[in-house]
């Protein structure tokens, strides 16, 4: 026991900084799935691709996600332009949009889960969203619509989720609101 023990203070030192902050995540990682479950959160469930493509790629150890538009609980994706009270051409308040950015993000989770056969504790670090909103003119809080998306994804995945992050408006869009991601993942 002895000699474990000091073999065992011996490789820890022999890891280095970086090393042990590994080791330290790792045996303090959650339970992604119970963790949802304990704060409430169910993933809707995965929708497959409609045309000639796939809902995400992977190369290496990054996975590329694509879009996810903006749906309400029934799974009915919401179409217009957002923008404050009065503005000229809004259809979809930002709080509205936020929430559709929020079930956008539920969807991204649920296609990773998906992706990775049901393991989310795969997810080593979310690497990057792109939100785009589907704004009128003069709407300017694009941001704070996708924030939807971000804070879903930490609610989830915790420091996994914090993603550097792109947020801009558009003219056009199939919905009010569609989000992305890259995810760095781990084999089993």
């Amino acid at each position: 026991l002895f000699l474990f023990h000091m073999f065992a203070l011996r490789s820890v030192r022999h890891v280095g900084l970086a090393g042990q902050r590994l080791m330290a995540r790792n045996t303090a990682m959650v339970h992604t799935e119970a963790h949802m479950k304990e704060i409430g959160i169910t993933l809707p469930a995965y929708q497959d691709a409609v045309w000639s493509y796939v809902k995400a790629q992977r190369d290496g150890d990054k996975l590329y996600i694509g879009d996810h538009v903006g749906q309400d609980e029934s799974a009915v994706t919401v179409r217009g332009k957002v923008g404050e009270e009065g503005m000229e051409g809004a259809e979809v308040t930002p709080e509205e949009a936020e929430m559709l950015a929020r079930n956008a993000g539920l969807r991204l989770l649920s296609t990773l889960s998906h992706y990775l056969d049901g393991d989310l504790d795969r997810v080593d670090q979310v690497i990057k969203v792109v939100g785009i909103v589907n704004g009128t003119p003069d709407f300017r809080g694009h941001g704070k619509v996708i924030n939807g998306c971000s804070d879903v994804l930490v609610e989830v995945l915790g420091d996994r989720g914090k993603h550097a992050r792109t947020c801009t408006g558009s003219g056009s869009l199939p919905a009010a609101v569609t989000c992305e991601m890259v995810v760095r993942v781990k084999d089993p």
